[in-house]
């Protein structure tokens, strides 16, 4: 590749990266798709562009270049995530935890991976594996509130409402707007 295409493909990443930033995800397609007809095996670019699918509904269209991504790298952590969550968003939980699991054994000590990992397992019921991983996501980051605003929930139907009704009183505390509501119809 020459040093004009360089200087272009790097152009087109760095402006598709702030279109995204800026929520206009299908510009910010465009600018990647630019990269990828120079670079077609730029696995970060693959990945943001699934992100960038998934934030626009596109899910199926997501997981196809998150699963491109892993083919291509194995071990790039934001590929299986974010096919994890995108997996999610179509309610295929067991899906979504297989790829969990393999980001969780790739790089062990990211919150949010068993924050959502946790959510996919409410999302089938598994309320005690949904609390083990929420429960790991906030020894991880102790003031994580979307973790702690999640832990309610399993908390509660697992007959803990006094801890459930703890976690939504901290999560609002933290901003989660969401938990108010909890703490009003729960936790009288």
């Amino acid at each position: 590749m020459n040093a004009i295409a360089q200087k272009s493909t790097l152009d087109y990443f760095t402006s598709g990266n702030k279109k995204f930033k800026s929520g206009k995800y299908s510009e910010a397609i465009k600018d990647y798709d630019e990269v990828l007809k120079q670079d077609p095996e730029h696995v970060v670019t693959i990945t943001n562009r699934g992100v960038a699918k998934d934030r626009l509904l596109d899910y199926r269209g997501a997981i196809e270049d998150f699963t491109k991504a892993i083919a291509l790298d194995e071990k790039h952590v934001a590929a299986w995530t974010s096919r994890g969550l995108s997996k999610y968003n179509l309610r295929d939980y067991r899906g979504a935890i297989s790829d969990y699991n393999k980001a969780v054994e790739l790089s062990p000590k990211q919150a949010k991976t068993y924050n959502n990992r946790g959510l996919a397992r409410y999302g089938l019921k598994d309320y005690q594996g949904a609390l083990t991983d929420y429960n790991r996501a906030v020894t991880l980051n102790p003031k994580y509130a979307e973790a702690l605003y999640n832990r309610g929930a399993p908390k509660y139907n697992l007959g803990d409402k006094t801890g459930a009704c703890a976690d939504w009183a901290k999560a609002k505390a933290l901003g989660v707007r969401e938990a108010e509501q909890y703490l009003r119809n729960y936790c009288k």
